[in-house]
């Protein structure tokens, strides 16, 4: 009798422990797949290296490309703007005067620098021909402005130079050398269509008065000859004829800058005797533009071309630089 009590009594508390558990299972925190996952770490993105940065140009290590720059030169702004490389250029000189340069923010000049203008523009790099002065090269460097000094071109290969290296400084290792080298031939193929193939006459380009004109060993004779004229000041040089051998100067035409007038020639007496101004075949161009070598240089002496030439179908041929003393 007392084993079944016993055995009752096991039963009993086995079943109490039972139900117990099940009370305890049933208060545990339930999870559902709306809790929050740990959080994923993702891993880092390395962009790719670009191929065209860094690079080397006008021997300056560029590490990026430019998105900002200015340029202080009129000259090298023309030959950035026949490139087709302005749009990275937000400044330029005063001084710029080709087509669409009156749509570009100036800052001033090398000599005469505006630096309100200058610290406006924001610009990464300023390139030039001429160096600042010292104390403008400081402030500069404080506004995180490199500056780069570029020499400039004294003949037509080191203008093909000056191509080459501006396309690697916009465009870089990669895509610079081709753009480059594809410019400077379209550049010497326009010359090579400007030129004159029959029986070159001779000419001079006047600078200024009294003997400041177009010489020898400059870029700009090399392009007159190009052209097809025989330059009269050729076997001089430094912009300057021999004022001891003038009586040897009387070429068949002039150019002269649109300053000088026929009438100035013919009153003085180192040209009214000249063949050129006794025949009033003197002319107005821009010399300084020619002095450029640019496309707008082979423009004009297409023009100039025309002018000497009858059978030259070019260009426009120019009239006479007016008033004569003698209409």
């Amino acid at each position: 009798m007392k084993k079944r009590k016993l055995l009752s009594f096991i039963l009993a508390s086995a079943m109490a422990l039972c139900f117990a558990g099940c009370d305890f299972i049933d208060n545990l925190p339930f999870f559902t797949e709306d809790e929050p996952d740990e959080p994923v770490i993702q891993p880092e993105v390395i962009e790719p290296d670009d191929p065209n940065w860094p690079v080397t140009a006008f021997g300056t290590e560029v590490e990026k490309a430019p998105e900002k720059v200015a340029v202080a030169s009129p000259a090298l702004a023309e030959y950035i703007s026949d490139m087709g490389l302005l749009d990275k250029v937000c400044a330029i000189s005063d001084f710029c005067n080709f087509g669409g340069a009156s749509l570009i923010e100036t800052i001033g000049s090398v000599r005469l620098p505006d630096m309100e203008a200058i610290k406006k523009a924001a610009p990464e790099y300023i390139l030039t021909f001429a160096q600042y002065e010292e104390s403008v090269l400081i402030e500069l460097q404080q506004m995180n402005i490199k500056v780069i000094v570029i020499t400039a071109p004294q003949s037509l290969e080191e203008l093909r130079e000056i191509y080459r290296q501006t396309a690697l400084f916009f465009l870089g290792a990669i895509e610079g050398p081709t753009f480059g080298e594809n410019y400077v031939a379209e550049y010497d193929s326009a010359i090579a269509q400007l030129a004159y193939t029959g029986e070159a006459k001779t000419a001079a380009v006047i600078r200024a008065l009294d003997y400041m004109m177009i010489t020898g060993g400059t870029m700009e004779n090399e392009l007159l000859s190009a052209a097809g004229f025989i330059n009269a000041a050729e076997a001089y040089s430094g912009y300057t004829y021999s004022e001891e051998n003038w009586s040897e100067f009387d070429p068949a035409v002039l150019f002269v800058n649109s300053d000088i007038h026929l009438i100035d020639l013919e009153s003085s007496d180192l040209y009214k005797k000249k063949t050129a101004v006794k025949g009033d075949k003197v002319y107005n161009v821009d010399v300084d533009a020619i002095g450029l070598c640019s496309r707008r240089s082979i423009y004009i002496l297409k023009d100039m071309l025309a002018t000497v030439y009858e059978d030259y179908t070019g260009g426009t041929a120019l009239e006479p630089a007016y008033p004569s003393m003698y209409s």
